[in-house]
């Protein structure tokens, strides 16, 4: 695991996005206010989307199209889920999570018992001082 202060976050954001290609996900998992909306911020601003990218708390999943690359990226978050498959189906997600969107996915968790988690994991907890965040990377290239 790795400390990083926030500009270090977001440039692992920006080095992940560097190389993202249609069918990706992402996986932010982490305790409240360790930095999950900040990683997918970074992450959405560098592939050129400008302007405000709210977190997605309320509605669940924003989209945004990359112009010129043909990139459908969705941010979800799944903190207000209980986590059914029922729930997630009626939402949509499966549909989303079988297409060439790539795909960032806050609390996961919620998401346990819906499929299995093939794509980049990313931990991230508070570190030793308020400035700073512990990372760790995770791929399952499982299907890839």
């Amino acid at each position: 695991m790795e400390e990083l202060d926030v500009s270090g976050l977001e440039k692992l954001a920006g080095q992940l996005a560097a190389s993202v290609k249609p069918g990706d996900r992402f996986f932010l998992s982490g305790p409240l206010g360790a930095g999950k909306s900040t990683f997918a911020r970074a992450f959405i601003r560098y592939l050129g989307v400008k302007g405000a990218i709210p977190s997605p708390s309320f509605i669940m999943d924003s989209v945004y199209n990359i112009e010129g690359s043909g990139l459908e990226i969705h941010h979800m978050d799944l903190y207000r889920l209980e986590g059914s498959r029922e729930e997630m189906l009626m939402l949509g997600f499966e549909d989303i999570l079988e297409s060439n969107a790539v795909v960032l996915v806050e609390w996961p968790e919620r998401m346990e018992d819906f499929r299995e988690r093939r794509g980049c994991t990313i931990l991230i907890s508070h570190g030793d001082s308020p400035d700073y965040r512990r990372v760790k990377v995770e791929w399952n290239l499982a299907g890839y």
